[in-house]
């Protein structure tokens, strides 16, 4: 038996359980091995998949790579290398790129840093990092990358604790984000679908 890769991500009680379990064993795994790639992949899945409302990474919140912050920090920075290198494979090198398209360039990196912060801030948020943590992880990141004082304020503002949201301005940002994680999540799977197919003996055809 076989997890369709066209799955839409509604699973059935007990092939949910059986799935948490699985990536709970490979998440161990990864993290013994320091395989940050694998780790990450199973991060973007946790976001995916949900049984009667409650999604993948709610099973898997305890599990103590979430804590760790090298994690994260090496986690980011393969996502943004591995989008950047997706973006401007097709591109001319730079010596040979004019004045505007050095600019263009420019003006790609730092939204491909941006949008993957976006998502790892709230992934981190998912998880139940603390605050202090994940701002520190933050302004760690924001300092590596040349982003605009807007970028820098919208990412700040994401923080619950500093902005001060109420509770239904929290809930409707957090959840815009998570669509957009699971929408990545469901992208991968599709792309995942056309060269394999997972076989964890779930029961899904």
């Amino acid at each position: 038996a076989v997890v369709s890769t066209q799955s839409t991500g509604e699973l059935g009680e007990v092939v949910f359980l059986r799935l948490a379990a699985h990536c709970a064993t490979l998440l161990h795994l990864a993290d013994g091995a320091d395989d940050i790639e694998s780790a990450k992949v199973l991060m973007i899945l946790a976001f995916t998949f949900q049984c009667e409302g409650k999604f993948l990474y709610e099973e898997l919140s305890g599990h103590p790579i979430w804590q760790s912050m090298r994690f994260w920090s090496a986690a980011f920075l393969h996502a943004v290398h591995t989008e950047r290198k997706l973006r401007v494979s097709s591109s001319a090198s730079y010596r040979f790129q004019s004045a505007a398209e050095r600019a263009e360039a420019a003006e790609v990196q730092r939204n491909t840093f941006f949008g993957q912060l976006s998502s790892f801030i709230s992934n981190m948020a998912a998880f139940q990092l603390p605050p202090e943590q994940i701002a520190e992880f933050r302004e760690k990141m924001v300092q590596m990358a040349d982003l605009d004082k807007d970028q820098i304020e919208m990412l700040r503002e994401m923080s619950p604790a500093i902005r001060g949201l109420d509770e239904s301005e929290e809930e409707s940002s957090f959840s815009e984000k998570l669509e957009s994680f699971r929408e990545r999540g469901r992208s991968m799977l599709k792309n995942m679908s056309k060269s394999f197919t997972f076989d964890f003996g779930l029961g899904i055809e």
